[in-house]
């Protein structure tokens, strides 16, 4: 009897800690969420000053359409013509998901500005660089870009969520692209 008194006491005190550690991360998190949400907003709509300098105008659409592929996080009008689509996707060795930021023209869908807001891999494919091999190329040009050897799987996610960019922008009514 003695024996079982000892472990049901020794349950509730663990479970007393476990509770007590629980309410003490909830607490953190209700601090910390804001200013995490409040620096990933920033990135994006510092991705969106860059790939857009003469912004005057930002308007987000929401909901987004039934259809949109999964990797589209948001969909903005830029100046009442342009889109920016904010993509997260992962490839096979990330540690985290590659947030992308692709600016489109309106009308026909041009490329003309991609930023990457976090990427996760230890290889580098030339962030700040390798993306502008997009910057022009449209729905029917974006594939002929090669893979960047020694991070393929990178480089062939970037491709894949430009090519969900593509179609929300269709499901958006951004322009006809064929």
């Amino acid at each position: 009897m003695k024996q079982s008194r000892g472990s049901i006491k020794s349950i509730i005190v663990l479970t007393a800690i476990c509770l007590a550690v629980t309410a003490l991360l909830a607490v953190t998190n209700s601090f910390t969420a804001p200013k995490i949400a409040d620096a990933r907003q920033q990135k994006i709509e510092n991705s969106l000053k860059e790939i857009f300098p003469d912004v005057y105008s930002i308007r987000e659409i929401k909901p987004l359409p039934e259809r949109t592929p999964s990797t589209v996080k948001a969909v903005y009008v830029i100046n009442n013509e342009d889109y920016a689509i904010v993509l997260a996707t992962t490839s096979a060795y990330s540690s985290g998901d590659m947030g992308i930021t692709v600016g489109l023209k309106g009308g026909y869908g041009e490329i003309i500005g991609i930023k990457l807001t976090s990427y996760y891999e230890s290889k580098d494919f030339g962030k700040d660089t390798y993306p502008l091999n997009y910057i022009g190329k449209d729905i029917g040009s974006y594939k002929d870009v090669d893979a960047f050897a020694g991070v393929t799987y990178s480089s062939k996610a970037l491709k894949n969520a430009i090519g969900d960019a593509f179609e929300c922008f269709k499901l958006v009514g951004g322009g006809a692209v064929e």
